[in-house]
C-alpha cells in the first residue's frame, strides 16, 4: 500500500513538470510573435539587449521586494555553471536568434526551434560520447528534412533573406540546446526564478554593450510600439516561460523538456495567422508537421531520457 502511494506521488511529480515543460513551450511560441512584431520596429541589437536586461531587472526587482534574492553563497556556489548558462542562452542565443527572426517570420520561427531535443542529444553525443539510437537518427534525419521543406518551402528553394534568417536561427537554436546542459546544475542551488533574473540580468550587463553597433535609438510613436511588443515578449519568455522551463528540468531530462515544447506551435500558429496574416504554403505545411510529429515521437523513446539524465547526474555530482 505505501509502495502504490509512493509510486503515485512520483507520477504525481513527473507530471507537474511535464505540465511546466508544455506551458513553458506555449509561452515561449506566443512570446516569439510578439517579438517578431516588435522587430518591424526596432533594430535587432537593441531588441536583444535591452529585452534581456529588463526582464532580469523586473525580476530581480520582485525577488527584492518579496525578499527571495539569492543568497551569495548559492551564487559563487554555483558560479561556473551560471556563467556557462549565461553564454550559451542570454547572450549567443538570444543576439543569434533576434537578428535570424528579423529576416524571417514568426511562424517559421516557432517551428525552427523545435529542433532543439535532437541538437541537445548531438552536444551529449558530442561531448559525453552518449552514442543516440539507429531510430533516433532516423528521426534526426526526417525532421532536418522538414525543417528544409518549412524554411524553403515558401521561397520557391531559392536562397533569400528570410532563408538566411532561417539558417541564423538554427545555428542560435544549436546555441539554446547546449545551454540544457548547464541548466540543471544551477536550479540545483538556485530557484527557476533566481535563475532566471540572475541569469538575465547577467547576460543583459553583457550583451549592452551591443548596443555601440545601433545607429541611432530613436522614441517615436512607432518605436513605442514595437517596444511595447518587445516588453511583452520580454515578460511571457524572459521572466515566465524561461522560469518554467528551469522548473522542469528539476525532474525531467533536458532533451525530454525540449521535446515536449513541440506544442508550442500548435497555439502560436494560428495565433499569428489569425492576427498577423502569416501563412504556409502547403510546402510548408508539410514541413511544419514533419517537425511536430518527429518532435513528438522523440518523446516516446526512453531508452536515451535514461542515459542524459545519467551524464546530467555525473556532471552534478562532479560540479559540486
Amino acid at each position: 500500500m505505501a509502495n502504490a502511494s509512493s509510486t503515485q506521488t512520483s507520477a504525481d511529480h513527473h507530471s507537474r513538470y511535464i505540465v511546466f515543460a508544455i506551458a513553458s513551450s506555449v509561452l515561449s511560441s506566443v512570446a516569439t510573435i510578439f517579438k517578431a512584431e516588435g522587430l518591424k520596429y526596432i533594430n535587432p541589437l537593441a531588441a536583444a539587449s535591452v529585452g534581456v536586461l529588463f526582464a532580469g531587472v523586473l525580476t530581480l526587482t520582485y525577488l527584492a521586494l518579496t525578499s527571495n534574492l539569492p543568497s551569495w553563497k548559492s551564487l559563487v556556489e554555483a558560479r561556473k555553471p551560471i556563467l556557462q548558462l549565461t553564454l550559451f542562452r542570454p547572450v549567443l542565443s538570444n543576439i543569434i536568434f533576434t537578428i535570424g527572426l528579423s529576416f524571417s517570420s514568426a511562424i517559421e520561427a516557432v517551428f525552427l526551434t523545435k529542433m532543439e531535443p535532437y541538437l541537445i542529444i548531438f552536444w551529449v553525443w558530442l561531448l559525453d560520447r552518449v552514442k543516440p539510437t539507429g531510430k533516433h537518427l532516423s528521426l534526426l534525419l526526417i525532421h532536418i528534412a522538414g525543417a528544409i521543406l518549412l524554411s524553403v518551402g515558401g521561397h520557391g528553394f531559392t536562397f533569400d533573406l528570410s532563408l538566411f534568417g532561417d539558417l541564423v536561427m538554427v545555428i542560435a537554436v544549436c546555441s539554446a540546446a547546449l545551454s540544457y546542459r548547464y541548466a540543471p546544475q544551477v536550479t540545483r542551488t538556485l530557484k527557476p526564478l533566481q535563475t532566471a533574473a540572475v541569469v538575465e540580468t547577467l547576460g543583459g550587463l553583457i550583451t549592452l554593450p551591443v548596443l555601440f553597433f545601433v545607429p541611432t535609438l530613436t522614441f517615436s510613436h512607432q518605436d513605442l510600439v514595437g517596444w511595447m511588443y518587445l516588453g511583452v515578449h520580454a515578460i511571457l519568455f524572459y521572466i515566465i516561460s524561461i522560469s518554467l522551463l528551469y522548473a522542469s528540468l528539476q525532474g525531467i531530462a533536458g532533451w525530454m523538456s525540449s521535446a515536449l515544447r513541440a506544442t508550442g506551435p500548435l497555439v502560436a500558429t494560428p495565433i499569428a495567422m489569425i492576427f498577423l496574416g502569416e501563412s504556409l504554403t502547403p510546402i510548408q505545411a508539410l514541413g511544419a508537421v514533419t517537425v511536430l510529429v518527429t518532435s513528438a515521437l522523440i518523446s516516446k523513446r526512453e531508452r536515451p531520457a535514461k542515459k542524459v539524465q545519467q551524464v546530467g547526474e555525473g556532471e552534478a555530482r562532479s560540479a559540486a
